[in-house]
């Protein structure tokens, strides 16, 4: 496999290496800061990131991704790929409950990262993919959970025809 070598990139396998574009937040909001405020972080306020469109410009079929990331500078946290949520307009990110007093800046909240698994075959090179497959929807690929800067796409059902559903485990 060959890997790029000309500058920092971060790529997806899509019928070829595709190049993900970095999108930053339009809007950071809170929900309950106020309350969050008056309480001294005992309550703590919930960050939300917002990304405009309904869908990211870069859309993939497959449910079986491969990222390539190369040639970034060191971040916190390693990447992460996140799932997003769809609302009228835009995309929101849930960054998770942080205390108002600033002891933890936000990160992406557990329950919305994907399980990977990443190799690094050359020194400034990881590969990563999703344990399994990934159901359509929205989706970014994350340098560090504490960065609202993210990589977005989306996985759309497959071209022509019924869409072979991914297996969900049943619950016992």
């Amino acid at each position: 496999m060959e890997y790029p070598n000309d500058g920092a990139s971060v790529l997806v396998e899509n019928s070829g290496w595709v190049d993900l574009s970095e999108k930053s937040p339009s809007n950071v909001r809170t929900k309950r800061g106020l309350l969050g405020s008056l309480t001294y972080g005992v309550i703590r306020a919930a960050v939300i990131a917002e990304y405009q469109g309904q869908h990211a410009e870069l859309q993939i079929e497959t449910r079986r991704l491969v990222f390539c990331v190369c040639n970034v500078p060191s971040f916190p946290g390693g990447p992460v790929l996140v799932k997003l949520h769809p609302k009228k307009d835009l995309r929101e990110l849930d960054g998770g409950r942080l205390p108002v007093s600033g002891a933890k800046i936000a990160e992406a909240k557990q329950s919305d990262q994907v399980p990977t698994e990443a190799v690094q075959p050359e020194n400034a090179c990881w590969l990563m993919r999703p344990r399994k497959d990934v159901l359509p929807g929205e989706y970014a690929l994350m340098l560090g959970t504490q960065n609202m800067s993210i990589l977005p796409f989306t996985i759309a059902n497959p071209s022509g025809g019924n869409p072979a559903p991914a297996k969900v485990p049943k619950k016992p």
